[in-house]
């Protein structure tokens, strides 16, 4: 019986034995030297951008060399182009000027109503015929007013005169003034056209013109 306890003994002194050894090799295992790591580099923080004030928009000043100059309308010389023609319209014209006084008279002569008359300067640079059929002048209130060649107020002061106890003389004045007053522009050519319109014209806020025909129209600017 001693023997048997004694045999377990060692054995459980040898199994210990064994336990203890193989706890020595875990606890007394060299461990690897932490390599020194050198911490992450940091970015470089960016900056703050120094705030700015708000900036207001520009605002032109009539001195500025980018401002838009404003659109001129009102009564004035109006300048437009057709295939290559040019010309300057005054819209309205000055009723003193002496080119206008032929028509002046001849009309009080029928004691026909006063009329406003415009003056078209045309270089026909063009390789179309020039007529000035009509100009058409937007007031600043919407109304449109129509200007046609003097001709047709000519023809209509000369039906004064018509008829049996007419006056031949003026009547063939009238004819002639007429006649002289159409306006048919051929290319290279330059000329002055005279127009009529029915309406006062006090206030000018687009112009229009059907320089050779009443299809093609181009919108004339003022310039002066």
């Amino acid at each position: 019986m001693g023997i048997v306890h004694a045999w377990r003994g060692a054995k459980l002194a040898a199994a210990t034995g064994v336990l203890v050894m193989c706890a020595g090799c875990v606890i007394n295992a060299p461990s690897a030297s932490p390599t020194s790591a050198s911490p992450p580099p940091t970015a470089p923080s960016a900056r703050a951008a120094p705030s700015s004030p708000p900036v207001s928009p520009p605002v032109n000043s009539p001195d500025s060399a980018t401002a838009t100059p404003a659109k001129l309308t009102g009564p004035g010389t109006y300048t437009f182009s057709y295939q290559g023609a040019v010309g300057t319209i005054q819209v309205p014209a000055n009723i003193m000027d002496p080119r206008l006084e032929r028509y002046g008279d001849y009309r009080r002569l029928a004691q026909a109503r006063a009329i406003t008359y415009l003056i078209a300067q045309v270089d026909n640079r063009s390789d179309d015929t020039i007529t000035m059929y009509e100009v058409v002048v937007v007031t600043n209130d919407g109304q449109q007013i129509e200007a046609t060649s003097i001709s047709d107020y000519v023809d209509t002061w000369r039906d004064a005169f018509a008829g049996e106890g007419g006056d031949a003389t003026t009547y063939n004045r009238g004819i002639a003034l007429s006649n002289s007053s159409n306006f048919y522009l051929h290319p290279g050519a330059k000329g002055t056209a005279i127009l009529g319109a029915k309406e006062p014209i006090k206030t000018v806020k687009r112009v229009f013109v059907y320089p050779a025909g009443a299809f093609d129209r181009v919108e004339a600017r003022r310039t002066s």
